[in-house]
């Protein structure tokens, strides 16, 4: 006969009390009774740890460490998950930490460590998931923006592809021709029919982008960038991803919007 299960709605002892009448003719014994039924619970939590996905901080690009810890115990959802200061900090000194520590680190892959995808198991292996089973994850979990983009020698946006503005849950973009992969991103949130809260975050992502790409459109047109601008580029950026962070929580997926980066690189060149 098979050993009882808990189920969701059911408290640990009434799961207990409910184990322990089904066990009884195989275990005689309410000492044992209870051992097994125990063991069980036991199993049944261990199993909800391990499915559950643990939220993980993302270290950015060139992101000191003292940068790094400030942001992630300020973040909201590592107040919510871990309201001591202590304990939140601990678990942001151990995923920075795990996170260097495995990236670049991929076994058996010649996946790119600075992809979606190789940024997805760096930050699961960084909560200790084993590597086969953070593949499989992410795998399943990340869009990639699939549009052409035009390139130049080193990777920089040279020149925009063909396109018409879009309207983006109310907003209407002003510069999104320059960025072919934003185009993507953004067109698949809208496809995804978000409920209104997500539906916000996206509309806001999508005027953060589009400032930043106002700042680069300046830029190209003077054929000069200064300090101030590339700054205020940098911090919009911050400020996109983390809110990409967030829509990517609520949706279960990740979006790769490492293009960004790029736009940062491209006004940063134009600095004489």
């Amino acid at each position: 006969m098979p050993l009882p299960i808990k189920n969701e709605q059911e408290t640990d002892n009434d799961f207990i009390s409910r184990c322990a009448v089904k066990v009884a003719d195989e275990f005689p014994s309410m000492e044992q009774r209870l051992a097994v039924c125990y063991s069980q619970l036991e199993k049944f939590k261990m199993s909800k740890e391990e499915d559950k996905d643990t939220y993980v901080v993302q270290p950015r690009r060139k992101e000191s460490r003292g940068v790094y810890l400030k942001r992630c115990s300020a973040n909201s959802k590592m107040r919510e998950s871990y309201p001591m200061m202590k304990e939140r900090m601990g678990y942001c000194l151990n995923a920075y930490s795990e996170y260097y520590r495995w990236w670049g680190k991929f076994e058996d892959t010649d996946i790119p460590v600075d992809s979606a995808l190789g940024r997805c198991i760096a930050r699961k292996r960084a909560t200790g998931t084993d590597y086969k089973q953070a593949y499989r994850e992410c795998a399943s979990r990340v869009v990639v923006p699939n549009t052409p983009i035009v390139l130049s020698d080193d990777n920089l946006l040279i020149e925009p592809v063909e396109f018409s503005e879009m309207n983006v849950l109310g907003y209407n973009t002003k510069y999104f021709y320059i960025c072919p992969g934003a185009q993507a991103t953004f067109q698949h949130l809208v496809d995804m029919n978000p409920d209104d809260e997500t539906a916000g975050m996206i509309r806001s992502a999508a005027q953060i982008a589009d400032n930043v790409f106002e700042i680069e459109a300046k830029v190209l047109e003077d054929k000069t960038a200064t300090t101030e601008q590339l700054n205020q580029a940098e911090i919009l950026v911050d400020d996109f991803y983390d809110l990409m962070d967030e829509i990517d929580e609520e949706l279960g997926m990740i979006h790769d919007v490492s293009y960004m980066d790029g736009h940062i690189e491209l006004i940063e060149s134009y600095i004489k």
